[in-house]
């Protein structure tokens, strides 16, 4: 329990399998001072090399890469600790131990441990998104729908597991 007598959610390991980077992320990397590029590493340098592009150049993909990265861990989190949420009010026994961005797939997937096994729900991105974003109760419905279908509940609602 913390210091306000909250019970603390256990750490949801985070994983991204792909990236994305934004715009805005794009531009920043771009708009960054030469100080706060990443150094290069030798095989990266012989990247830029290969392909024609400056060190420098090559250096603000790579930092536009990791702003992508640590937005979609950020979301993967906060995916993670929101369905932490809904199985709580269910009063499961069940918790959320992993979230995986896969955009190259076009989802999320959340791995759920109850107190027998994992299970793994795909979630796709636009309910994902949509969720994060705008907090629908369409996409929150949705979501509930994914995580009691992948714990094999039915429409009475969630069962202990």
């Amino acid at each position: 329990m913390s210091s306000q007598g909250q019970v603390e959610m256990p750490k949801i390991r985070v994983d991204v399998s792909d990236y994305s980077v934004s715009i805005d992320e794009w531009r920043r990397a771009q708009n960054a001072p030469k100080g706060e590029l990443p150094e290069l590493n030798e095989l990266q340098r012989e990247f830029a090399k290969n392909f024609g592009i400056s060190e420098e150049e090559y250096a603000r993909s790579v930092l536009a890469v990791r702003y992508g990265v640590r937005r979609l861990r950020s979301r993967a989190r906060k995916l993670g600790e929101e369905v932490e949420k809904i199985l709580l009010e269910a009063g499961t026994e069940c918790r959320v131990a992993r979230v995986v961005a896969d955009m190259a797939r076009e989802r999320w997937v959340i791995v759920l441990q109850t107190p027998s096994r994992q299970v793994g729900i795909a979630v796709s991105r636009e309910i994902g998104d949509d969720f994060l974003d705008f907090a629908t109760q369409e996409a929150t419905e949705e979501l509930k729908a994914k995580v009691k279908s992948g714990l094999g509940m039915g429409e009475k609602g969630f069962l202990q597991q």
